[in-house]
């Protein structure tokens, strides 16, 4: 008797989990290359482009949470709102929208991932993380304790965090990343104006740049690391005031350094052309060969 009563406890205990969540299907029109801003606090948000003049959005809410959304064709605005401010429950959507659109998204925790999307991506989170895959126009995206991982070749990107990571697998022709505590882990070919910043964070760069590029690599205290595959371009100036200099991608040896601590290194690989500078108080800088 007592295991028949316990089990049907745990089935009205699960009804109740159930149906404190609320399932959400809709959908409005939006132009091709039309804006839409999403926000949601708690949860996830996961964007998908996709071919058409429309805007679907699916998933679930939290108990005590509501959908708003609205707008027209040029542009809408999404966004959950909870009963509970100090503890809202979480939303998990998924959005599709236009390949081509300008997508805004704003989050608290909730993870962002969006693909597909071609148009422009402005991405922020507190302590979620940020995925983005695929190619699209522009990317600026900030994060304070969250990570940000970038998989493919946006034309433009800016991405920024405190103490999380940010990775970029893939290229840009114009790519800002900055970090205070957190590594920057960059692969990818076809680099052309470029700066990777931390404080204390490590920086790693493998890769290749084009011809007549602009690079910049700053950290305080942190290691950067630089492997460039063969052929590459490079005209190399690299300073560390109290750190040491380690070169395995030419034959020119580090000098010591004009303050009489730390080390300098100017040389150039596959004839040059391409300027890459490298800044750091007392980090240690390695470059190396990747092939």
């Amino acid at each position: 008797m007592r295991m028949v009563r316990t089990a049907v406890f745990l089935a009205v205990a699960a009804s109740s989990s159930l149906g404190a969540q609320t399932k959400i299907n809709r959908g409005l029109p939006l132009n091709a290359d039309g804006a839409i801003r999403i926000y949601n606090s708690v949860g996830s948000v996961r964007v998908v482009g996709w071919n058409r003049d429309s805007v679907a959005i699916r998933g679930v809410l939290g108990k005590g949470t509501t959908l708003h959304m609205g707008g027209g064709g040029a542009g809408m605005k999404m966004f959950v709102e909870g009963t509970d401010e100090r503890n809202p429950a979480p939303a998990n959507i998924e959005v599709s929208v236009p390949a081509r659109a300008k997508v805004w998204v704003k989050t608290a925790t909730a993870d962002i991932e969006v693909t597909g999307v071609t148009g422009s991506l402005d991405l922020y989170v507190v302590g979620g993380r940020i995925t983005v895959n695929g190619s699209p126009a522009d990317v600026n995206a900030e994060a304070i304790d969250g990570s940000i991982r970038v998989v493919g070749s946006p034309g433009w990107m800016r991405a920024k965090s405190a103490s999380g990571d940010v990775t970029l697998d893939g290229s840009s022709a114009d790519v800002t990343i900055s970090t205070v505590s957190g590594k920057i882990d960059a692969d990818g070919t076809g680099f052309d104006k470029a700066k990777f910043e931390t404080v204390t964070g490590s920086i790693r760069f493998a890769g290749s740049f084009r011809r007549g590029g602009l690079v910049n690599f700053d950290t305080h205290s942190g290691s950067v690391e630089v492997g460039l595959s063969s052929g590459s371009p490079a005209d190399f100036d690299v300073v560390s005031i109290a750190g040491p200099i380690t070169n395995k991608l030419t034959s020119t040896r580090p000098a010591a350094g004009r303050y009489g601590r730390g080390a300098e290194l100017i040389t150039s690989s596959a004839n040059g052309g391409t300027r890459v500078q490298i800044r750091s108080f007392k980090g240690p800088i390695s470059l190396i060969r990747l092939d």
